[in-house]
Parts: structure tokens; C-alpha cells; sequence
């Protein structure tokens, strides 16, 4: 793979690939060091401070039977990096990374299609480096630095593509079933009485499991329940 192409300001670093994916080869990566215009999940903005590392990957997969897993992919990536570091995260299902119940990472994929074909797919996320007073976001957050690793935003990205790649053609291959182990192991909520929420749709139960096509298997009054998507409430 080629080196990762930086910039010190972009909008985000998902919109400059999916607008250039026509020029860039598979597997280019993005970072930047801050963004305008930085969203999460359900189109949510992403508050993109100073000190963070905010990466993006191109793909371009022959095998489109595994892009929803593609996210938790880039969880376990970065779970592996920041252990590395001397972390200790855990997977909010299906992406977020915290640390002592706090984000430390968000995550998000967008596909790009043209007249009904896939052209590509982008996957980014924010990585909490160095920045400080993350308590004033709309949710408890940490960074690296306020649990008192001092790191730079290239170890980090140099850890996550790493990991990123030596996984990814065991998942394009042969799906989530190849990471679920690993998955499993940092899902802090296994076990857990908890709340997602879809929509107007919300759902109780226990969180009893992550299916080989990582859907979340919720024990419920009515019996098991597959989700798809949501928000997990703990």
C-alpha cells in the first residue's frame, strides 16, 4: 500500500475519498488533523478537535457480501492499536471504541454506487489522540493522552493500518466469522442487560451475543431477537 496521504485541514477526510475515488487506487488511505466537517453514524457531526487522528480508507472490493462488517473491522483495528499503546478498550456495539466506558473512537463506512454498482466503499474513524477537555463533547469521551499515554497521531495510524491490513483479506474472504473471537473479547456489553435504540423502535433485553455475521443477538421477553442496526445503550 501506498503511505497514507496527510492533510493539516480537510472537510473529511470520508468526503475527499469518495469525491476522488475515481483518481485513487484501492487501499489509499487519508488522514487529517482537523475537519470542518466531520460526521458519525445517522449523519451525526463528529467534533473533530485538535490533537485527534481522523483517517480514512479507500476500498474498492471485488466481494461486496461482507461491507457491513467492515466497521467492526476497523473497531478491532483499532482496539489492537491502542492495546498496543497500553490501552485497554472494549467495542461499544457495532463500532465505538471506549476506554472506562468513555469514546475513544468512532467509526463509520459510507459506499459509493453509480447507476446501481458499487464503486467503492470508504471507511473512517476518529481516533482520540492528544486532545484534552473532551468532556465537554455531548458524551463521555477520553483521548489517549488524558489516560496518560503520550503517543503521536502517526504511531497510532501506522498501529490501526497495520492491523487493518493484516486482517482485511481473511474478512473479504470469508466475512465476520474471522474476527468475531476477537470481537467477542472486547464487547463490553456481553451479558448485559441493555436498550437499542432504532428510530422510534427501542428494544430491551440481554445482550446475549454476536452472531458469525455480527448482527447482535438480544435474549428478549419474546424470545431472541437479531439486530441489525442501532444504538446500544448499556
Amino acid at each position: 500500500m501506498q503511505p497514507p496521504i496527510h492533510f493539516e485541514e480537510l472537510d473529511s477526510t470520508i468526503t475527499y475519498l469518495k469525491n476522488n475515488r475515481a483518481d485513487l487506487p484501492h487501499g489509499t488511505a487519508v488522514y487529517a488533523d482537523r475537519q470542518t466537517a466531520g460526521r458519525g453514524r445517522f449523519n451525526r457531526k463528529w467534533v473533530s478537535q485538535e490533537g485527534g487522528l481522523y483517517l480514512s480508507i479507500l476500498l474498492k472490493p471485488k466481494d461486496t457480501r461482507f461491507l457491513a462488517n467492515l466497521t467492526q473491522l476497523m473497531a478491532i483495528s483499532v482496539c489492537h492499536a491502542l492495546e498496543e499503546l497500553g490501552a485497554d478498550p472494549k467495542i461499544k456495539w457495532p463500532n465505538d471504541v471506549q476506554v472506562n466506558a468513555q469514546k475513544i473512537c468512532g467509526i463509520l463506512s459510507e459506499a459509493v454506487t453509480e447507476k446501481g454498482r458499487l464503486e467503492a466503499v470508504v471507511v473512517g474513524a476518529g481516533v482520540n489522540v492528544a486532545q484534552e477537555g473532551l468532556d465537554k463533547i455531548d458524551q463521555p469521551a477520553t483521548s489517549l493522552k488524558e489516560l496518560g499515554i503520550n503517543t503521536t497521531k502517526e504511531r497510532v495510524l501506522d498501529l490501526v493500518l497495520e492491523f487493518f491490513w493484516r486482517d482485511y483479506p481473511a474478512l473479504s474472504a470469508s466475512g465476520f466469522k474471522t474476527i468475531r473471537p476477537d470481537f467477542l473479547k472486547r464487547f463490553a456489553a456481553l451479558g448485559k442487560e441493555v436498550t437499542v435504540k432504532n428510530g422510534e423502535k427501542t428494544i430491551f433485553g440481554t445482550a446475549e451475543d454476536v452472531s458469525p455475521n455480527g448482527t447482535l443477538i438480544l435474549r428478549t421477553a419474546s424470545g431472541p431477537e437479531e439486530i441489525y442496526i442501532g444504538d446500544l445503550i448499556v
